[in-house]
């Protein structure tokens, strides 16, 4: 499974790549047109030729976070007929994701609930598709739940951290939890 970003070649997708720049270099406050315009040698003009308004822009950026990271990669994880490369893949998604971006994401949905409200659908997505995954190598939906969070919990927890960024460590312990799964899977019943 492809879990890089695809290269963005319309104006609008090179925008969305620039604001996940902006997030992850200077934070949710930094998140502002003329930043994005300066980011990409661009007018304010070229921005608002693309949308129409920055609650425009910023809804589809949402969407386009939410499509990108979450829903592609959960449709491409159930697309996977071998059970241990789901969980492979999903621990290669989760390690490709654009963390400090993610991070100033969230940031923001602490502060606009309705961007709270896409942040928590992001996370009940991912969550179930993680829990489905393991639901087919453990055969116990109850484990797998927790497996799930296991792992939701260390990559938000890795994400809003403010020590040195360590991402084999990140790998390391998804990889833990993993291995617990197929463990378990290992002496669940058929």
């Amino acid at each position: 499974m492809t879990t890089d970003r695809m290269p963005r070649t319309s104006t609008e997708g090179k925008f969305y790549d620039a604001a996940l720049d902006v997030l992850a270099d200077e934070g949710y406050g930094a998140l502002k047109v003329r930043a994005l315009c300066r980011r990409m040698g661009l007018t304010t003009g070229a921005f608002y030729h693309s949308f129409s308004s920055w609650k425009e822009f910023t809804d589809q950026l949402l969407d386009f976070w939410r499509e990108d990271g979450t829903l592609r990669v959960a449709r491409l994880a159930a697309s996977q007929p071998d059970d241990l490369h789901r969980l492979d893949d999903l621990v290669a998604a989760a390690m490709a994701l654009p963390h400090r971006a993610e991070a100033a994401i969230r940031v923001w949905g602490g502060i606009d609930a309705d961007v709270g409200r896409v942040v928590a659908q992001v996370d009940q997505e991912r969550l179930e598709a993680v829990s489905a995954a393991f639901l087919a190598v453990t055969g116990d939906p109850h484990l797998s739940a927790r497996l799930a969070k296991a792992g939701m919990y260390l990559l938000v927890g890795f994400e809003q951290s403010h020590l040195p960024e360590d991402p084999a460590t990140l790998e390391w312990a998804l990889r833990l939890v993993e291995a617990l799964a197929l463990d378990a899977g290992a002496v669940a019943p058929s």
